[in-house]
């Protein structure tokens, strides 16, 4: 989620920052920000507030953190292999395992 606070014509990417310029502007000091009605808090302070949804990652970055957790699941179930390989274990033990793999 993108917070977004429009105060004395700037706008503010954190908290911290907007009660930075409060301070500055105004010396008024006030209590945490409020989990629910939050507008409605920030309103009374002369503060613009608006939330956004995070964008949709690029195709390029969604693609490689695929690849990654493919490349994990690999990782976690290389044990098998081994197991088979050494022939500790055969392949009806692990048959979905194997087929999740192949996939």
């Amino acid at each position: 989620m993108i917070k977004k606070y429009f105060y004395d014509e700037n706008i503010y990417r954190s908290e911290y920052h907007v009660r930075q310029a409060i301070w500055k502007q105004e010396r008024k000091a006030f209590g945490k920000e409020p989990k629910e009605n939050k507008a409605e808090f920030w309103e009374k302070l002369g503060v613009a507030y608006t939330e956004e949804p995070d964008p949709e990652p690029p195709a390029q970055v969604q693609a490689e953190r695929e690849i990654f957790l493919l490349k994990a699941q690999l990782r976690e179930t290389d044990y098998v292999v081994i197991k088979i390989a050494e022939g500790a274990a055969n392949t009806e033990e692990y048959s979905e395992v194997i087929t999740q793999r192949e996939s």
